[in-house]
């Protein structure tokens, strides 16, 4: 008797199946846990201060941006290039990833004053830059698929 699984196969949901995943997309879903977590990091210090904020508290509009970058370069990562009307997931992965880039950039040269730059932005930086280079290979690789 061969279970009740049909035919003692494994389930296709038990395990994760990194085969159907480009290097490109395991990439952006690296650089996209890795942005998340850099959120929680140290931002912006005063001066002679020990206290810091972290990505959420440091009173910018990007990190809804950081989020929203963060949750598709992981959902790209899982979902093995989903189809998007007019757009690969690979694809706004990757402009996601740029306009990250961009506001953290942005963020770091338009500086307030009296203000340190932390760890945690530069942290950052490096993973949205992570995140549209990973979209931009997982898309170029899809590309090259047809």
């Amino acid at each position: 008797m061969q279970g009740a699984r049909g035919g003692g196969q494994p389930s296709e949901r038990s395990e994760m199946d990194t085969s159907r995943m480009s290097q490109g997309q395991m990439i952006a879903g690296v650089a996209g846990f890795l942005l998340f977590i850099f959120l929680f990091l140290p931002w912006v210090g005063a001066e002679g201060v020990d206290e810091s904020l972290n990505g959420w508290e440091a009173n910018n509009p990007f990190d809804i941006v950081l989020l929203i970058t963060a949750i598709v370069a992981i959902g790209a990562a899982l979902g093995g290039g989903v189809e998007l009307p007019g757009i690969s997931i690979n694809g706004a992965t990757a402009v996601l990833g740029l306009v990250s880039a961009i506001a953290i950039l942005w963020f770091l040269i338009d500086y307030p004053e009296g203000l340190e730059r932390k760890i945690g932005i530069f942290l950052s930086l490096l993973a949205a830059i992570g995140v549209a280079y990973g979209g931009f290979t997982a898309a170029q690789e899809e590309g090259q698929a047809y």
